[in-house]
């Protein structure tokens, strides 16, 4: 009788601490749904834009993308004015909210055309410079680093350049200075062709 009485209250006690926790990751997702409806005008409904300047966020890694926001929103992060003034306009948790809805929508890889011969200088590029270590053998993302893998050719140049710059800080991306324009649109096309799942 007494075991009995104590799972009871184990498991009432596992019920009251557990479900407010999946509430708020729900109420999270459903709240960035309904915030994140500015950012399909230019990402797609579900992150998953067709041009080619532009990122997917789509099945993003939720961790890199509030980071990012969190950048553009403290105007750390250069590059974009629409996105500057777009993520002022947010308070920290609701960028955060905003990451978990886009990062909860499937990956769509890329339909961008890559060019086979810079592909293949792009893989000697990415394995010199040790790229895959943090995003992985697919570009899939590891960890904290984002989801590259399939993403859009000409975003990806854009973005190495502006690294390259250091108009987008960070120490991780460093090797990047000294990678010339032939390599960099190399790299892009490398990256840019390998799509999830084929």
């Amino acid at each position: 009788m007494k075991k009995s009485k104590w799972l009871f209250n184990f498991v009432i006690t596992a019920m009251v601490l557990i479900l407010p926790v999946a509430g708020f990751s729900e109420a999270n997702v459903s709240e960035g749904a309904r915030l994140g409806k500015t950012c399909a005008g230019c990402h797609g409904t579900s992150g998953n834009t067709p041009g080619k300047y532009i990122a997917t966020i789509g099945g993003q890694n939720p961790d890199y993308m509030a980071k990012v926001l969190k950048e553009f929103s403290g105007g750390e992060r250069e590059g974009s004015v629409e996105m500057s003034i777009i993520a002022k306009g947010y308070s920290d948790e609701q960028l955060e909210s905003i990451a978990l809805y886009y990062s909860s929508q499937g990956w769509v890889n890329s339909t961008n055309n890559t060019d086979s011969a810079k592909s293949k200088m792009g893989r000697q590029v990415a394995a010199e410079n040790g790229c895959m270590d943090c995003h992985g053998a697919r570009g899939e993302g590891l960890d904290e680093y984002p989801h590259i893998g399939g993403q859009n050719l000409g975003y990806l140049k854009e973005v190495l350049k502006r690294y390259r710059s250091g108009a987008i800080k960070s120490e991780e991306m460093g090797m990047v200075a000294d990678l010339d324009d032939e390599q960099i649109n190399a790299l892009a096309n490398y990256l840019s062709g390998l799509r999830q799942g084929e």
